[in-house]
């Protein structure tokens, strides 16, 4: 039996090579090692309710998005027909054209569709709910494949290190995907040619008591032993890095960082964060500028259901 270890900046953890000491610790059972994830803590902006309040200037702003919607997949559609050539022959630079303008309307519709799910989730219309297990590694192994094609363009390496278990969580695969698509997205978005971008998932024990419930009448808890009953996901970048100062503001709506893409509508993290919070997890990021980006999110497993 190994002796138990306390994990720092310069030792690698034997189970993801990935963990840092600001949030991850060792723990050893009798046969087995379990990584215990304690994230740090954020603050939260909530009412009593249990959700954020939406602000009264948004309410113009959703209106017209639904608004949009129909005229936007007109649009899309006719742009379709006529870059394929169902509607007569096109030369080069009309495509060149029809495709700018199809690019333009996709950003348009994505950015729609966020500010009516940011609707939803401010107005706590989406829950978790008892909904059917989702298997983690399943869901992220399909997001992660449809970035692949982008990541062979931009020429980054791309890596995926799946659990191997059969972790359940509580979310539904599409709310999974989009969480970790978002989180993708920006990895990509902001790491330069030969970097590395790599999406992993790591079962782990979430103490998830208050630090006050660890004393009664002055009497130390007795330690429970430690069992996988979480999984934490990472998705980790080489790029450019974030200061310390804007780790907390980057899960803010419409928030973009000095110097990040013109095309980006500060959106992807606010919502990333909203839907893992919805589903009682919580989401990070470790980083420094110049040394890249590691997002981390953090979501209980279901538990199995007896056959």
């Amino acid at each position: 039996m190994m002796e138990k270890e306390q994990v720092n900046t310069d030792v690698e953890c034997p189970v993801c090579h990935s963990l840092s000491a600001t949030a991850l610790h060792l723990s050893h059972c009798s046969s087995e090692e379990i990584v215990e994830v304690i994230p740090p803590e954020r603050r939260k902006r909530q009412l009593r309710c249990g959700h954020e309040e939406v602000e009264p200037s948004a309410f113009p702003l959703v209106s017209a998005a639904h608004e949009f919607k129909t005229p936007l997949v007109v649009m899309l559609g006719y742009t379709d027909l006529l870059l394929n050539g169902h509607l007569g022959g096109i030369n080069q630079r009309q495509k060149q054209v029809l495709g700018e303008i199809q690019e333009g309307a996709q950003r348009l519709q994505k950015l729609i569709q966020d500010l009516l799910l940011l609707q939803e989730l401010k107005a706590g219309r989406i829950v978790a709910q008892n909904q059917e297990s989702t298997s983690v590694d399943e869901s992220v192994s399909e997001i992660f494949n449809y970035w692949a094609p982008t990541a062979t363009q931009k020429r980054i390496r791309y890596q995926f290190n799946p659990s191997e278990g059969n972790e359940r969580v509580r979310v539904e695969p599409l709310k999974l995907q989009h969480i970790i698509s978002n989180l993708i997205e920006n990895a990509l978005k902001h790491t330069p040619a030969q970097g590395l971008v790599t999406v992993s998932v790591t079962p782990c024990f979430w103490e998830r008591r208050k630090a006050q419930s660890e004393f009664l009448f002055n009497m130390e808890r007795k330690e429970t032993r430690k069992v996988e009953n979480a999984v934490r996901i990472d998705v980790s970048d080489n790029g450019r890095g974030i200061a310390p100062e804007h780790h907390d503001e980057i899960f803010g709506d419409f928030v973009q960082l000095p110097g990040g893409s013109a095309r980006g509508t500060g959106l992807g993290l606010a919502i990333a964060r909203r839907l893992v919070e919805a589903h009682g997890g919580v989401i990070w990021v470790e980083s420094e500028v110049g040394k890249g980006s590691k997002f981390s999110l953090l979501l209980s497993q279901a538990k199995q259901e007896a056959n």
